[in-house]
């Protein structure tokens, strides 16, 4: 039977504490980038990888990406790859978007599901949902949490871009980190994350473990003595 991760963590992040905790996953090249620019969008981590992302979405109650995701891969961030139960519904989508640069005709606006979206004046149209954020960058985070506890959001994962998980590092609301490191390199206009060891630990998280999945080198990081163990068994849950 897969673990519950909610409640494991020994130190709570302001986020759990509030009755969120918050999984930050993020990809990157052997080098540490996580895309490049002068290439088309497209996936370079593993289909067993991929499989992982899907599971823990399945497991998360919304998945939150930057603006910069958005216009660059126009996501779905729905539940595919892997059967979609013991949910009903797909996990709410939830875009930091200050500026408003999610081009009006992006799939998570257009397929029918919930969505959620940080910046302007709050408004509903459909299934979109516009809630007004205070502040910005790291400091904007914990307010977005809040707003989402309120909706009943328990469990968060946090999927991209780097500024965005940058973000939540630095306001120390991650309770773990799920960094997949693919053997393709960006060789043309790579974009770093700016994620490395050091920024894991100044956010508070400790390595707690790896494992091969389709070739990724994938590190579970933890807060507070949190055994990665639950974490593996959301990510290679094999009763799909």
């Amino acid at each position: 039977m897969r673990r519950q991760l909610l409640g494991l963590a020994l130190v709570k992040t302001a986020a759990a504490l509030a009755g969120v905790e918050v999984t930050l996953k993020i990809a990157v090249d052997r080098n540490g980038a996580v895309d490049d620019l002068g290439d088309r969008s497209g996936r370079f981590t593993s289909p067993e990888s991929l499989d992982a992302v899907h599971r823990l979405r399945r497991y998360s109650d919304a998945v939150l990406v930057g603006a910069g995701t958005v216009v660059r891969d126009d996501p779905g961030l729905t539940v595919r790859r892997v059967g979609l139960a013991p949910r009903k519904t797909q996990p709410l989508r939830v875009v930091v978007d200050p500026r408003r640069r999610s081009p009006a005709t992006s799939a998570l606006f257009r397929d029918g599901h919930a969505t959620l979206v940080f910046g302007g004046d709050d408004a509903t149209d459909g299934d979109v949902t516009v809630k007004r954020v205070d502040g910005a960058g790291a400091g904007a985070v914990a307010g977005m949490v809040e707003v989402l506890a309120a909706r009943g959001v328990r469990r968060l994962m946090v999927e991209g871009g780097p500024a965005t998980a940058r973000h939540f590092l630095k306001a120390k609301l991650v309770d773990r980190a799920v960094v997949v490191r693919a053997p393709a390199i960006f060789a043309d206009e790579p974009v770093p994350s700016g994620i490395d060891a050091a920024t894991l630990r100044d956010a508070g998280l400790a390595f707690a473990g790896r494992r091969d999945v389709g070739g990724d080198d994938t590190h579970v990081w933890t807060r507070g003595g949190e055994s990665d163990a639950a974490v593996w068994d959301v990510l290679l849950f094999s009763g799909d």
